[in-house]
């Protein structure tokens, strides 16, 4: 059931990162359980979550546990409306969210027996790894999730980038978790420099080369803190930190569990 908790985290990460508005988050935020996109969210991560299912050989009945992944994952979206003011919410919601998950697989690989017809058959289901698997979610991880994931870290340590107004006059209570506002203010320079970085530490990390990382890290270093701003390069500084910083966490927790699966 490794593989197919690992699916379902890839399913995760696309329906909830990739597959949303910034508009539906706004309106979820806004109306909670009243609001129609909440309801498309539910059915899209129902979708995402059966349809990784499949990946999973010989487990084509876990429809009704997507169903249940998906009820919960929209009862939390639309409470999460009721306690946006809470400090660190979305780090709250997406560890519900996550244990969510593992409780639904847990659940599922006790109480369902199913059969191999054929013992030792390779069929393009089940060609692909678990290590393949938990690469791709890294990899699927540090691209936008991790961009929010440092824009709510910043937003919630009350971090903002200087010379910018509107994000002092920007409120977290006009936008989801799921899309921050500070996240939104980023340039989008900035957006592909992080993508860029993370996914080159991770590619360093898969082959082991973890010196280019050093080098990576000393490269930016050297062509973003010219700025004679002290604010801004301490803002610059944070956020190169906890970009790379993700990205290790999410190399080294691919690299640990290589073992285990």
């Amino acid at each position: 059931m490794i593989k197919l908790f690992i699916l379902q985290i890839l399913a995760h990460i696309i329906s909830d990162f990739y597959l949303q508005t910034g508009k539906s988050c706004q309106d979820k935020a806004k109306w909670g359980f009243q609001s129609p996109h909440l309801y498309v969210h539910v059915a899209i991560t129902f979708f995402c979550s059966w349809m990784l299912s499949l990946l999973y050989p010989y487990t084509f009945d876990f429809w009704w546990a997507s169903m249940v992944i998906a009820v919960l994952h929209g009862v939390i979206d639309g409470l999460k409306a009721h306690f946006k003011k809470v400090p660190w919410v979305f780090f709250i919601d997406q560890a519900l969210h996550l244990l969510v998950i593992g409780a639904v697989v847990a659940w599922f690989g006790s109480t369902v027996s199913y059969k191999i017809p054929y013992d030792g058959v390779v069929t393009p289901l089940n060609m692909i790894s678990n290590s393949t698997w938990l690469w791709i979610t890294a990899f699927a991880f540090c691209l936008r999730p991790a961009n929010i994931f440092i824009g709510e870290i910043l937003s919630n340590a009350q971090i903002k980038c200087p010379h910018d107004p509107a994000s002092d006059s920007s409120s977290q209570e006009d936008n989801d978790a799921d899309v921050p506002a500070s996240a939104q203010d980023l340039p989008n320079a900035g957006h592909v420099i992080g993508d860029v970085e993370r996914l080159l530490t991770l590619i360093f990390m898969m082959f082991g080369h973890f010196e280019a990382i050093g080098f990576l890290l000393a490269a930016k270093s050297l062509l973003r803190f010219k700025d004679s701003a002290t604010n801004k390069s301490e803002y610059v500084l944070v956020g190169t930190l906890l970009s790379f910083g993700m990205a290790i966490v999410a190399g080294a927790i691919v690299l640990c569990l290589l073992n285990r699966v």
